[in-house]
């Protein structure tokens, strides 16, 4: 290994500082030991460098504190009762934080504690009904309590509820009447007509329901009925029932809601719808002749119905939304219009229906079963 050639020393002078007659120190002190004394000041040397001061240096601005040789070896070197053991961990100052976890509950441990409580709930309670049961039903050693027997369904007396008196039946003699008019007067939501023989009794009529009172008066031109409601809950109107022994002209001078008028056994000569009627059936068998039918009032819904043999004309004096006659329906039909069934003209036993108001909807067909 090649050795560096080392660089000759610098002489003092070269540095312009004198070689010889320099103290040691001039107010610096060395490591570890205290300031040299200062020689007093005297001529300069004739090579000396000018005198300079050293107040402002920081060693001669904060005061020197020495230490004991002890001091220095205390804390050179540590004690022996160390020696070969590790040193402690250095003690760090904090605040302690306590952290509290949620305990886990467990369900099942609150079902068991409410089904328990639940079975304790309920054996109070049923051993408070017993105790408090009366005597009479609890039997002991000495006493045996009487219990009734219980009360068999066919003991149980059910009473009936009590209707109200039914209708009164209006009624009148055959005697040797042979024609008849009866004129109906009073509006009524529903007016029932029908023939049928009733042997020596010319009528049967009566009231729907305690809510109308029909009353019959005889007049010279035959007989009135007059519909008047009693004001008790029910359909305002009544049920005619004519003998097909006596030539019946039926006479409507009030209004109704509902007509129904089944004459299958005979009996009407002439019938006069003088009221409107909000629906209107007929049925009308085969007459004697040819047989009027006059509709003077609004009607809402007119149907005719006949047996076979017994053709129909209708002479529509103000007309008719809608008219079905012979199976042919006719709408907007113009007043004064006639609509005819075939027929009618060589037939003797027909029927002839004249309309003076407002009709909404004809029809005419045939009886479906005849009687």
């Amino acid at each position: 290994m090649r050795k560096q050639p080392q660089q000759p020393a610098l002489p003092p002078s070269s540095l312009g500082l004198p070689s010889a007659g320099l103290p040691p120190a001039v107010g610096i002190p060395s490591a570890g030991m205290p300031p040299a004394d200062v020689p007093a000041a005297g001529p300069p040397a004739a090579n000396w460098p000018p005198v300079r001061s050293y107040a402002n240096e920081p060693t001669d601005q904060l005061p020197l504190v020495p230490t004991s040789v002890a001091a220095r070896s205390e804390a050179a070197e540590p004690p022996r009762s160390l020696l070969g053991k590790r040193p402690p961990p250095p003690r760090v100052a904090g605040r302690a934080v306590l952290v509290y976890e949620p305990q886990v509950k467990k369900p099942w441990r609150l079902w068991v504690f409410t089904a328990v409580l639940v079975s304790l709930t309920v054996g109070v309670v049923l051993g408070q009904a017993e105790a408090y049961q009366p005597a009479t039903n609890r039997s002991s050693a000495g006493t045996v309590g009487v219990v009734p027997p219980p009360v068999q369904p066919s003991d149980v007396v059910q009473t009936a509820p009590v209707a109200g008196p039914p209708p009164a039946l209006i009624s009148a003699p055959l005697g040797q009447v042979k024609t008849r008019q009866l004129e109906v007067t009073g509006n009524a939501a529903m007016l029932r007509f029908r023939t049928a023989d009733l042997g020596d009794v010319l009528f049967n009529i009566s009231g729907l329901d305690a809510s109308t009172n029909p009353a019959v008066t005889d007049t010279k031109g035959g007989t009135t009925l007059t519909i008047t409601p009693t004001g008790a809950p029910g359909t305002v109107g009544a049920e005619v029932v004519l003998s097909t022994k006596v030539a019946w002209t039926v006479k409507l001078t009030a209004g109704t809601t509902e007509l129904d008028l089944d004459a299958r056994a005979g009996g009407i000569a002439a019938l006069d719808i003088a009221g409107g009627a909000a629906r209107s059936v007929l049925q009308l068998p085969k007459p004697k002749g040819t047989v009027p039918l006059t509709v003077a009032g609004t009607m809402g819904e007119l149907t005719v119905r006949t047996e076979a043999g017994a053709p129909v004309r209708v002479r529509l004096g103000k007309g008719a939304a809608t008219a079905t006659v012979a199976g042919k329906t006719t709408t907007a039909v113009k007043a004064g219009s006639t609509l005819t069934e075939p027929g009618w003209r060589s037939a003797r036993t027909r029927y002839d229906v004249r309309t003076t108001g407002d009709v909404t909807t004809l029809i005419v067909d045939r009886l479906v079963n005849a009687r």
